[in-house]
Parts: C-alpha cells; structure tokens; sequence
C-alpha cells in the first residue's frame, strides 16, 4: 500500500474535463466508479450542458469533430479588463 492509499483510502483516479472559463471542472469521472475509461472525460457535472456543434453549425452526433460549446452556473460571465469579451 503507497503512502497515498494510507492517507486517501477511499481516492478515485480518474479524468474530467475543464478550463479557464468554466471555473472549474465540468465532467468528473462518475461517482461509483474506481476506474475511468481511458480518454474519457467521465460525465457532465448536474447543472452543466454541452453539444457539439461541426463547422457549418449544424449539431455534432457521437464520434464526429466539432467544437464543444458548454454552458451552467459555473460559466465566467465576462474577462477582467477586457469589455469586448463578455459571454
């Protein structure tokens, strides 16, 4: 047993998803769950909804490229000093 098992006995090591502009994470491995999946980002946070749009703006479907566009509570609002960067 590591040193980090001692003191975190019950840890999860998993991978979730975020930036800057979310604050913070906005998927999370799922709560039951010891393992994630490899290159997954686990599921949406409750509050938090998210699509795939393509580049002619039509809805990405499962497995296709496109741009991820995320919106919740946790959204900044707008960036310091910078007007023209409202959300």
């Amino acid at each position: 047993m590591t040193q980090i098992s001692k003191v975190f006995p019950n840890a999860v090591i998993g991978q979730g998803y975020g930036m800057t502009e979310t604050v913070a994470s906005v998927s999370l491995l799922r709560p039951d769950a010891k393992v994630g999946n490899l290159g997954s980002a686990g599921l949406l946070i409750p509050g938090i909804v998210a699509k795939v749009v393509k580049p002619d703006g039509s809805l990405g479907k499962e497995g296709e490229q496109g741009e991820l566009v995320v919106a919740g509570p946790a959204m900044a609002t707008k960036y310091h000093e910078n007007p023209a960067a409202y959300v």
